[in-house]
Formats: C-alpha cells, sequence, structure tokens
C-alpha cells in the first residue's frame, strides 16, 4: 500500500458516501445515475481496476437488476454499501486523485475490496441466480 494512503480518511469518506447511499435507496434515477457514471468510469480504469473487475461488475449487476425490481434476494444494508462504494468511486474529491499514475486508483480500490469483503456471500449468492437465468 501506498505509504501516502490514509485507510482512516478513506473509511470515513465512504462513510459519509454511504450516507448519501440511503438517499439514495428511495431515487432510482439518482441511483441509475451514479450507476452509470460508475460503468462509464470503470471502463475507462480496468486496467488499474484489475484486482477487482469481475466483483465490481457483479455489483453493478446487483445494483441494476435490485432497482429494477428482478432481483431482491439481498440486504438492503448491501445494497447501500454498494451504492456508497460507487459514489465514493465516482467522487471528484478522491484520497489520491485518479490522474495520478500508478497510485491513482489506490484508494477506489481499497474501498471496493473493503465492500466486496463485507458482501462477498451476496455477490455469490446474485452470481448463482445470475447463472441460472442464462442456463
Amino acid at each position: 500500500m501506498n505509504k501516502n494512503f490514509d485507510q482512516k480518511k478513506a473509511e470515513r469518506q465512504y462513510e459519509k458516501a454511504k450516507n448519501k447511499a440511503q438517499e439514495l435507496i428511495d431515487d432510482p434515477e439518482k441511483a441509475k445515475k451514479v450507476l452509470n457514471d460508475a460503468i462509464k468510469k470503470a471502463d475507462s480504469a480496468k486496467g488499474p481496476l484489475e484486482k477487482v473487475w469481475q466483483d465490481q461488475l457483479l455489483m453493478f449487476g446487483i445494483v441494476r437488476d435490485w432497482f429494477k425490481g428482478e432481483y431482491k434476494e439481498i440486504p438492503v444494508g448491501s445494497i447501500i454499501a454498494i451504492l456508497g462504494a460507487l459514489i465514493y468511486f465516482v467522487s471528484p474529491i478522491d484520497l489520491i486523485p485518479d490522474f495520478i499514475p500508478g497510485v491513482g486508483y489506490i484508494d477506489d480500490v481499497f474501498i471496493l475490496g473493503l465492500v466486496i469483503s463485507q458482501i462477498r456471500a451476496d455477490l455469490n449468492k446474485y452470481k448463482l441466480w445470475k447463472e441460472s437465468k442464462i442456463a
């Protein structure tokens, strides 16, 4: 981890993002905008996000399917955690600015990884559900 990276500060900023995410639960249009912004940013930063890429794609899918009403087998707290991570991810006010080569996404990957570890069971359950729909 970068010596200039402050995990505690990143966690505090993530908690603020989760508070904003709580409001998005009742505002699908704003949630959809955050989701679309996160997808665009992730597509342009696939390399630095390699460690969390597959799980991030699952998080995008969960949020999309949850707001469509197609997948509700996840606690609302997990949706808020995901939305909080996505808000943090798209926020222009980053702990480490994204444009800094080699280290710009350290804080984003840290927060995404934190949330992924918290909701691992939900991600696995969603993945199985998604695969069963394809089969």
